[in-house]
């Protein structure tokens, strides 16, 4: 059975992972967090882990002392990494980057195999539609996720204009060839997205809706088992959809 290190261990996301490990061929050896978790050896510091890996799946949050932790055991063990927290500025890309000169890397926004076909069907509809259609993307979350816009926001955003053009909460009127990113924080909402084409008769909506976190899980595995047969480099979805295609 392939073996998986979980960073973040007790977080929603990588309670869900454990839950679902075996289902997808995979033992959680360990993981890290500063939580120790009574059910798998739990690090705080990577020199101490002294458990056997074959992947590294991160579901936790953009800090430096993080991602130096799970860096360090990518490198030291040879293993790679698959990046599934959201939140990272230029710099921290630019880390990720680096990374994936030495290991394999995956990093996506969102792992969901639902939000790749989205994305794909908006990038058409954008196509068919062309400039006389107005964009718009509504993202809504828990009211406890820490970043805002959500990553699978920016994802679509990314896909469809180029962030100079992309307004988010937009105060005041409009303009020509702007797309607009709307977030909503409240309760326990998995995760939704809609991406709006405004017309002058007619709107079309692509929208997506996550309603168990048993899918990113999911697609967490499909991306480590795509990274053990894979050489060094930075994947994405976009990478992982062409092998299931």
């Amino acid at each position: 059975m392939k073996k998986a290190f979980v960073v973040g261990i007790n977080g929603k996301m990588g309670k869900m992972l454990c839950e679902s490990a075996n289902s997808y061929g995979y033992e959680i050896t360990g993981g890290y967090d500063v939580v120790q978790n009574p059910a798998y050896p739990t690090f705080s510091d990577e020199r101490a882990v002294n458990v056997p890996i074959d992947v590294i799946i991160d579901f936790s949050r953009a800090d430096n002392k993080i991602f130096d932790a799970f860096a360090y055991l990518a490198k030291d063990r040879h293993v790679p990494v698959v990046i599934a927290t959201t939140g990272f500025c230029e710099k921290g890309l630019k880390r990720i980057a680096d990374l994936a000169n030495v290991v394999p890397v995956f990093h996506s926004a969102n792992m969901s195999l639902g939000i790749a076909a989205a994305k794909a069907a908006a990038i058409t509809a954008k196509s068919i539609l062309g400039d006389g259609f107005d964009i718009e993307i509504v993202e809504k979350h828990h009211n406890q996720k820490v970043d805002s816009p959500s990553g699978t926001a920016l994802l679509l955003a990314d896909a469809l204009a180029p962030r100079d053009n992309q307004v988010i909460n937009r105060n005041g009127k409009r303009n020509a060839g702007e797309l607009g990113i709307t977030s909503v924080r409240g309760g326990t909402v998995v995760g939704e997205h809609e991406i709006g084409f405004y017309g002058n008769d007619e709107v079309v909506t692509v929208t997506h809706s996550a309603y168990s976190r048993k899918l990113f899980a999911a697609g967490a595995f499909k991306a480590a088992d795509f990274l053990l047969g894979a050489k060094v480099g930075l994947y994405n979805m976009d990478d992982l959809i062409k092998t299931l295609l």
